[in-house]
């Protein structure tokens, strides 16, 4: 049997927002919604989009055609 228990997370621990009758040290499972996590991993690709967009702005827009390969490679 399982039962759904809301909780906050602060400080490194989740706090039930209601009390929970466990037995102390009961191990559980937590399930957290995807779009709560901070993810460095980027599994969407928008942070190295962004820095590849910052790239394409700092060699200036009329030269990224001519110096294509520079500006992507870094060549």
């Amino acid at each position: 049997m399982t039962t759904a228990v809301k909780a906050i997370y602060e400080h490194g621990v989740f706090r039930p927002v209601t009390p929970v009758r466990l037995k102390e040290a009961t191990e559980v499972e937590v399930l957290v919604p995807t779009d709560a996590v901070e993810d460095d991993d980027d599994p969407t690709g928008w942070k190295a989009m962004r820095e590849f967009i910052g790239l394409a702005k700092d060699a200036g827009a009329s030269t990224a055609s001519v110096d294509h390969d520079a500006i992507i490679y870094r060549r």
